[in-house]
């Protein structure tokens, strides 16, 4: 008899158990990590050797899909010289956190 026969169920077994403990993120968790994502992406974005810009996000909405959320940024943007506006930045990010897709 073929001894990964015998591993087999038990490997299923343990992949089917520690799948089932994904820790479920809290509301609060969710949107700091989107706040989080979303700055840095803008951030990466800016052109090499343009003056640095500041963002803040004033407030996040989001949905949540299979495979990322769909969310709404209202962000405060601030120049070097201290003048600021405002705007809205639509996006998926995915849910590990690690893509960015702008709308």
């Amino acid at each position: 008899m073929n001894p990964l026969r015998l591993l087999l169920p038990g490997c299923i077994a343990i992949t089917v158990i520690l799948s089932a403990c994904e820790r479920k993120l809290t509301r609060e968790q969710v949107k700091d990590n989107l706040e989080k994502t979303m700055t840095e992406y803008l951030q990466k974005e800016q052109p090499a050797g343009a003056p640095p810009l500041k963002f803040k996000m004033e407030e996040v909405s989001w949905f949540e899909e299979q495979a990322y959320y769909i969310c709404e940024f209202t962000v405060r943007l601030t120049r070097p010289d201290g003048t600021d506006t405002t705007g809205i930045i639509k996006s998926r990010i995915s849910k590990d956190f690690s893509k960015v897709t702008k709308k």
